[in-house]
């Protein structure tokens, strides 16, 4: 995940009264170990030459760091709010354009960053290292890594999710501090900031169901589901395979979905997700997990197996620079 991809789900956001909502202070001092294995770069084959084209994914610019962790934007992300908020403003309701433009801009930016701080906070806590937080428009990457088992993966995991909870309350106050202490998620008119406050408390609320309730992968609802099938005793091919096929089914409905509800960003979200399921697919097959940012700990060696032999070492890009935590 984190690169976890925790999908911090976090698929655009539409106002709920023209369109569906689519569904994606530690110290900079710090020094944690480095963990044992990279990342997988599906660009990469073992054993043909590595491609010059800069990768998909790396496409991004800086902005600024946070508690000492990098922060860098998809060059993707600012063209769909861009995108958004011409299509707010198309229909000449600039009440309509303006919330658009906060809901997939700031609202969305600043969810997603504080989902993807959770989980680097977990990572430093189990005594991992972070390197960089990347957003881009279906959601977050936090670039962390640690030596832990699949107790610590399920911290890490998790801690994104639930980040959302408190966000929710602190737009619950704000909704109430608007409203003469009401609170109601109702869309009103002439309440813009109430209406703001509102369609960011279904934005978290949704996203934290999101990233619990569905166990696809790369989703940290497939991350949590992975730490949980290895500390039930399963073995680390059999947990790659039984992800492959969830997350592979998942992805259909997901698609479908947003075929059915006329929903672009969940279309790309399954694709997404079916994708990575691909990607963790031929790994396994190949019976390399240790080029996998989930499975690679667990793999001694060059193999799939905990404790195999080989020696081989992780033939990545990005190797020594952990997993990514996602958050959608």
């Amino acid at each position: 995940e984190t690169p976890r991809l925790r999908l911090g789900s976090a698929a655009a956001p539409q106002a709920r009264a023209r369109a569906t909502r689519p569904e994606g202070s530690m110290s900079s001092h710090y020094a944690p170990p480095a963990p044992r294995a990279g990342t997988y770069d599906s660009s990469q084959n073992p054993g043909n030459a590595q491609s010059t084209a800069t990768p998909f994914m790396e496409r991004t610019f800086p902005c600024g760091s946070l508690f000492g962790i990098p922060i860098k934007i998809h060059v993707l992300f600012p063209i769909y709010m861009l995108i958004t908020a011409l299509y707010g403003f198309s229909g000449g309701d600039p009440e309509y354009g303006g919330m658009q433009l906060l809901l997939n801009g700031p609202v969305l930016f600043g969810t997603v960053l504080v989902h993807e701080l959770g989980h680097c906070f977990a990572t430093w806590h189990v005594g991992g290292q972070v390197r960089q937080i990347l957003l881009w428009p279906l959601g977050g990457l936090a670039y962390v890594g640690h030596d832990g088992d699949a107790s610590d993966d399920l911290k890490v995991s998790i801690a994104g999710p639930l980040t959302h909870i408190p966000q929710s309350l602190v737009w619950v106050v704000l909704l109430a501090a608007s409203n003469n202490g009401q609170v109601s998620l109702t869309l009103e008119r002439d309440a813009f900031f109430a209406n703001l406050c509102r369609e960011a408390i279904v934005i978290n609320v949704a996203l934290f169901a999101f990233n619990l309730l569905v166990p696809a992968y790369p989703l940290d609802g497939g991350r949590i589901f992975c730490a949980s099938l290895l500390l039930c005793g399963v073995g680390v091919s059999t947990a790659a395979t039984v992800t492959v096929y969830v997350s592979a089914v998942l992805a259909l409905l997901i698609i479908a979905l947003g075929v059915y509800l006329y929903n672009v960003m969940s279309i790309f979200v399954g694709a997404w997700v079916g994708a990575k399921a691909y990607e963790l697919y031929k790994v396994n097959q190949q019976g390399r997990l240790d080029l996998h940012p989930v499975f690679n700990k667990y793999c001694d060696g060059g193999g799939s197996n905990p404790g195999g032999g080989g020696g081989a070492q992780p033939r990545s890009a990005d190797a020594g620079a952990g997993g990514i935590a996602g958050a959608l």
